[in-house]
């Protein structure tokens, strides 16, 4: 576990860590997605919590270092705000990417109450919810897509 820590501390992407580490894509994707049913003594559960506390450690020091370019004599935010947009794990927090699917979550959530409002029939409901579907709003992205 402390080779995966290091290498999540990194900044590597799981697939990365997994071929280094000698195991499939998948088979760390299944543990990290299973680590909790799996349980605590797991070697699952292990990994998972070794690239959580990892990222953790990471994102921490990331931050101090961004508050340290930001406050500098010469600061230099460009370095942070790529940091941040790039970085396998935090890219999906802080880019523009991100915050379009968290507009895009609440319009939808505020179309569906809409549309419960409306008092439309099952049938129109469903009408109305697949042309929102063909045009791309509210589709579910699958695991990993940015």
């Amino acid at each position: 576990m402390a080779k995966a820590r290091e290498y999540a501390s990194e900044g590597l992407p799981v697939a990365l860590m997994a071929a280094r580490l000698g195991i499939g894509r998948s088979t760390a994707s299944y543990w990290i997605q299973n680590a909790e049913q799996l349980g605590e003594g797991s070697l699952e559960y292990q990994f998972r919590e070794a690239i959580s506390l990892a990222d953790a450690e990471k994102c921490q020091q990331l931050l101090s270092g961004i508050n340290r370019l930001a406050t500098a004599e010469s600061p230099s935010i460009w370095a942070a705000t790529w940091l941040l947009t790039h970085h396998p794990r935090l890219r999906d927090h802080f880019s523009d990417a991100a915050a379009e699917r968290r507009t895009e979550r609440r319009t939808v959530a505020t179309i569906l109450e809409a549309v419960a409002a409306a008092g439309l029939t099952p049938d129109q409901e469903h009408t109305l919810l697949l042309q929102m579907q063909a045009r791309g709003l509210g589709a579910v992205q699958g695991e990993g897509e940015q």
